[in-house]
This record gives C-alpha cells, structure tokens and sequence, in this order.
C-alpha cells in the first residue's frame, strides 16, 4: 500500500481483529467438539481485546500522531483468518498454527513502520502495539495449551 496515514492503519488493524473475532465466533458456533468451540470463543475474546487495544491507542493519541503519514506501508496480513481452517480444525495445534501465523504477520507489520517512522509519537505508538500483539499471541498460546491439557 502507499501513502496511508496512522490512522488509516489502525483502522485497518482493528478491522482485521474484530474480524477474526467474528470468525472464531462463527467457527465456534459450527464446531462439533466442545473443547475446540472452547478455544474458539477465547481466541473470540482475545481478538475482540485486540481491537479494543488499538481503539484506546487513536483515542489517546495526538491529532499530530494520528495524521503522520507514511510514503510506503508493508503489505498488511490477509483479513483475518482464514474461516475454512477454522472451522474444520481437529486439533489445537491446527488452530494455534493458524492464529501464531496471523500475530506474526500483524506484529512484522508493525514493527517495520516502527522502524520507518520519523516521529518518535509514531514509533511509540508501533513499538507499543507490537508488544501488546506479542504478549497477548503468547498469553494465547499459553492459555489454549492449559484449556487443551484438561
């Protein structure tokens, strides 16, 4: 993508959440086994707690920050994930395989605009955001494993 501003980018980023928060939920609602329907409705929650994430960055930060554009954005992760992956997974690791793939792509993103920003505003808002990606893809991953084990 070209010439898009930090607004514009967490839009997007939220969007892509709240999407694979929709996602898991209708893959939960359609799943037979009832510790995969579990572990969907997390993943739900944790994706809908991203998305709010994102939504108390733009409302706090800068009018100056929101409107920093940048020349060149990397290509943002595919939207969301992917409904016939979740909705016919068997196992959990089927499951963390796709969501693991889906952080990692959104925390890349959002470590190289860190890494192109010229506002330290900027590359604090991208630095931030990718640690809250990487802490809660952990948490989830951590979280999954307990439900899975009982």
């Amino acid at each position: 993508m070209r010439y898009q501003t930090v607004q514009e980018i967490l839009d997007h980023a939220q969007k892509l959440h709240t999407v694979a928060a929709e996602q898991a939920l209708s893959a939960a609602s359609s799943q037979a086994d009832a510790r995969l329907e579990a572990i969907l409705d997390y993943l739900a929650e944790h994706q809908t707690r991203l998305a709010r994430a994102i939504d108390e960055y733009r409302q706090d930060a800068s009018e100056a920050t929101l409107s920093t554009w940048f020349d060149r954005t990397p290509p943002s992760p595919s939207e969301g994930l992917d409904d016939s992956i979740l909705a016919n997974s068997r196992t959990t690791d089927d499951l963390l395989d796709q969501v693991t793939a889906f952080h990692d792509e959104v925390v890349a993103l959002y470590a190289n605009l860190r890494d192109q920003a010229r506002s330290e505003s900027v590359r604090q808002v991208f630095g931030d955001l990718a640690s809250i990606e990487r802490h809660e893809a952990m948490e989830l991953v951590q979280s999954t494993r307990q439900l899975d084990d009982i």
